[in-house]
C-alpha cells in the first residue's frame, strides 16, 4: 500500500521573515516631491486667475469667491492625478502678526479630498471626492491644542486658520 506523497515546508529563517525590504525611496526622501508652487499654478490656472491672485498678493485685496474656486479645482485636480487622498495645513499661533516665537509650537491639521455630499436627501450622506474652497482657504482647528500654559474648552478656543497666499 502506498502512501500519499507530501510536501515538506519550510518556515524562512526569522532573520528573511522580519529584514527590512530594500527599497528605492520612502516616505521620506519623497517628501516635498509634489508641491502646488508657483510654477505649478501657473501652468494649471487661466491667465486671468492666476494674474488677478498674483496681484492680489502684491496689494492685499482678497481672493474673490470665483477665483477661490478656480483654485481649489486646480488644486484637487492636480492633488488627484497625483493619488492623494488629503493634505496638511501647518500653522503657527499668530500673535500680532509675527507668528511662532520663543518656544511655541506649531500645529499640523490634515484633512481629507472628500466630504459629505449635502446635498442628497439621504439621512445618511453619502461622501464625495471634492475640495471645498471655504476649507482651502479658511479653516477651523482645536485651538485648545496649543501650548497655552492652561486648558481651555474647544468650544471656546476659536482658533481659525487662513492660506498664507505668499507661501508655496
Amino acid at each position: 500500500q502506498s502512501r500519499p506523497r507530501t510536501r515538506s515546508f519550510r518556515y524562512p529563517s526569522p532573520a528573511k521573515m522580519f529584514a527590512p525590504k530594500s527599497r528605492t525611496s520612502d516616505a521620506l526622501s519623497d517628501m516635498s516631491s509634489a508641491i502646488f508652487n508657483d510654477e505649478v499654478m501657473k501652468a494649471r490656472l487661466s491667465s486671468r486667475v492666476y494674474a488677478r491672485f498674483k496681484e492680489a498678493l502684491v496689494t492685499g485685496a482678497p481672493t474673490s469667491e470665483e477665483d477661490q474656486k478656480a483654485i481649489a479645482e486646480a488644486i484637487f485636480k492636480w492633488a488627484r492625478e497625483l493619488g492623494a487622498v488629503s493634505f496638511a495645513h501647518w500653522f503657527f499661533p499668530m500673535r500680532g502678526g509675527s507668528g511662532a516665537y520663543g518656544s511655541m509650537c506649531g500645529a499640523c491639521k490634515m484633512d481629507t479630498l472628500i466630504d459629505l455630499d449635502w446635498s442628497s436627501s439621504e439621512a445618511t450622506k453619502p461622501f464625495q471626492a471634492c475640495l471645498p474652497y471655504e476649507r482651502l482657504f479658511q479653516g477651523e482647528t482645536d485651538g485648545s491644542s496649543f501650548p497655552n500654559g492652561g486648558l481651555r474648552a474647544t468650544h471656546t478656543a476659536a482658533a481659525f486658520t487662513t492660506w498664507d497666499r505668499s507661501s508655496p
